[in-house]
């Protein structure tokens, strides 16, 4: 395979991430937040209040004014009187009682926890002496009006969801992105097209598994995929299946016929179709990797062609795709033994971690290719190795983005 022109993963990826800031400005729609578990602020969500909302008792206990309790021990409590709630107010000497989570009354400044007290006859003997605002949650102490609850970009999870509810936050906006899967190749089946393994055998198929790979990669970070049926190396078929889910999706995302062999015609289609913004990356694995846009019905969609075999095509949608919405969480660790690599190419190294002499390392996984689908299962993460950078040695503290 030639690819001419190979441009740095450093360029290619500004110029997809600057043509998805174009693209996602308006690609939002309005959910309950009973739906958004998983999907993509596409805002800074502000709170519209304090919270707590208003100063609460934080245990089960009486509300009292603290200096009242001022030198209570076991040997020497302090009487106060117990009254009901119904003026929302106490005075010196006086106590309301109070479950977790009521609002405190007026001029009460503290709670004593009820193991500290002796209720009888309409006082308390308080046991323990409580200071201002002991056992108290305050107004704003866990959140202030304007405080970013939310940051745009940020994936909402179940405790999002339950601070939003507590701010009295019922819907919000969140990334709406329909993506398109479309794999190519004479000798791809798809998973509902065949009964048996020995079909497979037999007819030397190759189950159409990167299409159901990015499904759920997709899925994942809170996006709609949709997959459509293979297209066979045909460059009309492959044109119009494109075209067809174009129609349909804000982004395709094809598998396939991405280096310039005699059967590789989805480029060719492409170019038919839009234009083709890069083809070919210093980046292994996934070197040919291509970009494209295309005007359909007056709206700009996006095209990522992706290597047909499982780990090149992974490593080129992580690179380009998810980092864009869901960038991985690292750590810094020292590495077990060395990684080689080439200067003027980004290299993407699978790799697991391991225990020696109880500390954690990251060893490099052997298996080698971009079709060896099982690296990645048996990877913990993966090393970045900058094209400027002629590889690490063992010891080297490196940075592992986690999988």
């Amino acid at each position: 395979m030639l690819l001419k022109d190979l441009i740095s993963y450093n360029d290619a990826k500004n110029i997809i991430f600057n043509s998805f800031n174009e693209l996602m400005r308006y690609k939002y729609k309005v959910v309950d937040i009973r739906s958004s578990y998983n999907k993509i602020s596409f805002e800074d969500i502000r709170a519209p209040t304090d919270l707590p909302m208003f100063d609460k008792s934080a245990m089960d206990g009486y509300a009292v004014i603290a200096e009242d309790t001022f030198g209570a021990s076991e040997t020497n409590p302090i009487i106060l009187n117990l009254i009901d709630n119904t003026n929302n107010i106490i005075k010196t000497d006086e106590c309301v009682k109070l479950s977790t989570g009521m609002p405190l009354p007026k001029e009460a400044n503290a709670v004593v926890m009820k193991e500290y007290c002796i209720e009888e006859d309409g006082f308390i003997e308080v046991r323990r002496g409580a200071h201002p605002y002991e056992n108290v949650a305050r107004v704003g102490e866990d959140v202030k009006k304007g405080d970013i609850v939310v940051k745009k970009g940020e994936v909402i999870t179940p405790y999002h969801i339950a601070l939003l509810s507590s701010l009295g936050i019922k819907n919000i906006k969140v990334y709406d992105l329909k993506i398109g899967l479309l794999s190519t190749g004479d000798e791809l089946v798809d998973l509902d097209d065949f009964n048996t393994v020995n079909e497979l055998k037999n007819g030397y198929k190759i189950v159409n598994s990167n299409s159901l790979m990015l499904y759920s990669l997709i899925n994942e970070i809170g996006l709609t995929p949709t997959i459509y049926k293979r297209a066979r190396d045909n460059k009309e078929e492959i044109k119009n299946s494109i075209l067809k889910a174009l129609g349909e999706n804000d982004i395709v995302i094809t598998t396939g016929g991405t280096s310039v062999g005699d059967r590789d015609y989805t480029i060719e289609a492409i170019k038919e179709i839009g234009k083709l913004l890069l083809h070919g990356v210093q980046i292994r694995p996934g070197k040919p990797f291509g970009f494209a846009k295309s005007i359909l019905n007056d709206e700009e969609k996006f095209v990522f062609i992706l290597s047909g075999y499982p780990v090149a095509s992974a490593v080129q949608f992580e690179l380009f795709f998810r980092n864009y919405f869901r960038a991985r969480k690292y750590v810094y660790l020292p590495l077990n033994r060395n990684i080689a690599s080439t200067l003027g190419r980004t290299d993407i190294v699978r790799v697991k971690l391991i225990n020696k002499d109880n500390k954690t390392y990251i060893e490099p996984l052997r298996i080698t290719g971009s079709g060896v689908l099982s690296s990645i299962t048996k990877a913990d993460g993966y090393v970045l190795i900058d094209e400027n950078i002629e590889g690490y040695e063992g010891g080297d503290i490196v940075k592992v983005y986690f999988l």
